[in-house]
């Protein structure tokens, strides 16, 4: 595959085998490859994509495209794309995740998550972890179908097994001392099911990682949805000065960057400390400027989003037990 892939952004450019060919790649080696005869190291292969002027990342994602793989949309605002299959499985975890919450049919989506877990064989932690978060959403749909059934919400038990199911992947966030973005994808996609004051502790070590590998598009998007679902975690378990501190951070983060859509976020979850902090009117204020924004720009997607939550909002500022909500 990755030979035909090369053979075409060769002739798209004009160029013969023997234009290509050097020291480091023989002509016959280049067409042994082209064809699939010869496999290449990563060397040289980056070698001959620097001859095409074309980068390795870019090169990737053709690869990608040529086996039907899209951007993933689910794990982020702005789509991207990364290589591995756990980032793929993670993006289908969330899509059917956020169908099931637009449809509100949890038992469907445990068995749109059982379905899944059958991809896992369990031979890689990457595996493991995610048949792991397929049984949590799991539990959480399940609690949400009985709510629908009338039947009471046991949020306290819930939390106790979700801490508990939640453990090695605890465990390994602690025993890395360098996180990369396995680790960072795991802490942003897993603290619902946390102990809070565990994500209190790491969201540091996770928002820094993303700083130091800003490069990585997903690490530079990545940033603010730690720091917003983080507080949204922090303020459904009342823990208002940790849910400050966090937007503290962001709004440092966003100073001058002209990134209108996190400012706007920024605005709505300021509104939703003020409105739990018992600033009822003023925070429902802030909330409906964001979601007039988003009008303004005609981004229903985000509107419609926003708007259900400051419901679900104002029904968890009455009652800590019902509607929590995370981001």
């Amino acid at each position: 595959m990755e030979g035909k892939i090369f053979r075409e952004l060769r002739k798209d450019r004009g160029l013969s085998l023997q234009d290509l060919a050097d020291e480091i790649n023989s002509r016959s080696f280049i067409s042994k490859f082209e064809k699939g005869d010869s496999k290449i190291s990563f060397h040289r292969l980056e070698h001959l994509l620097e001859r095409l002027n074309v980068s390795m990342e870019e090169f990737l994602y053709l690869r990608a495209k040529s086996h039907g793989d899209e951007p993933y949309e689910y794990l982020s605002d702005r789509p991207f794309y990364m290589t591995g299959q756990f980032t793929y499985y993670l993006n289908q975890i969330f899509k059917y995740n956020r169908k099931t919450n637009e449809s509100r049919n949890f038992a469907r989506g445990i068995q749109q998550m059982d379905a899944l877990k059958k991809n896992f064989n369990h031979q890689t932690q990457g595996d493991e972890f995610l048949f792991l978060l397929c049984q949590l959403l799991s539990l959480n749909y399940q609690l949400n179908d009985d709510r629908n059934q009338g039947k009471t919400a046991a949020i306290d038990e819930l939390f106790a097994e979700l801490h508990q199911m939640s453990k090695p992947v605890v465990k390994h966030l602690y025993n890395v001392e360098n996180w990369g973005v396995f680790e960072v994808q795991i802490f942003r996609f897993f603290q619902f099911s946390f102990p809070v004051e565990t994500v209190h502790q790491l969201l540091r070590t996770a928002v820094s990682r993303t700083q130091m590998e800003a490069g990585i598009q997903m690490m530079q998007q990545m940033k603010f949805e730690l720091l917003f679902g983080s507080c949204s975690t922090f303020i459904n378990f009342r823990k208002l000065t940790w849910a400050k501190e966090a937007l503290a951070e962001a709004e440092t983060l966003l100073y001058d960057q002209g990134d209108l859509l996190n400012n706007t976020k920024l605005l709505f979850y300021q509104g939703w400390v003020k409105i739990i902090s018992g600033s009822l009117e003023t925070g429902k204020q802030n909330c409906e400027q964001a979601i007039s924004i988003f009008r303004i720009l005609k981004q229903p997607g985000f509107q419609q989003e926003f708007e259900e939550m400051l419901q679900g909002i104002l029904i968890n500022q009455e009652d800590p037990n019902n509607w929590i909500i995370f981001s």
